[in-house]
């Protein structure tokens, strides 16, 4: 019986053989079991061995996102209209996919649809054919409208409309 079972206590550690039926010492289990978990970070943090000194990782671009709506208040079934602007660091519009969706409390729970734009703007109406308008079950629910931007060369970028529907 080890030394855990005597005492009364059940513990992952209880029960585990060094291979010739005796019990290890629990001092042996828990240097083990860190040399298990802590070796492997520190090689993972460390980086690869032979990596070439020369090359650095280089940190991408941000994108600027304006996400717009014609204002906080839409009204259930009636024309209301949001634009999305993206720009670089220098303010030229940038070629990209935008992807917008609703939140309700952080949690996506719709999808507004993903758009590829060539010069860094997307603009939509909704309640007109083709586009929606919100349903009555949206009435006084806070919700938010996310865009995520995505470009080849630069950092993923949000941006947040808080809106609550009447």
């Amino acid at each position: 019986m080890n030394r855990c079972a005597r005492r009364g206590r059940t513990t992952l550690l209880a029960g585990l053989h060094n291979g010739s039926g005796f019990t290890l010492d629990e001092n042996k289990i828990v240097a083990r079991i860190c040399a298990l978990l802590v070796l492997p970070a520190l090689f993972l943090s460390a980086g690869p061995l032979f990596a070439d000194s020369s090359a650095s990782t280089a940190v991408q671009p941000k994108l600027h996102v304006v996400l717009r709506g014609q204002d906080h208040h839409p009204f259930v079934g009636k024309k209301w209209r949001y634009s999305v602007a993206v720009t670089n660091a220098a303010g030229k519009r940038v070629s990209c996919r935008i992807h917008l969706q609703f939140l309700f409390g952080g949690a996506p729970v719709g999808q507004i649809g993903t758009h590829s734009v060539k010069d860094g703007f997307w603009q939509e109406t909704f309640a007109t054919p083709g586009h929606p308008g919100f349903p009555a079950a949206a009435r006084g629910e806070p919700l938010t409208i996310q865009a995520i931007v995505t470009a080849p060369g630069y950092a993923t970028a949000k941006a947040i409309w808080p809106i609550v529907v009447k």
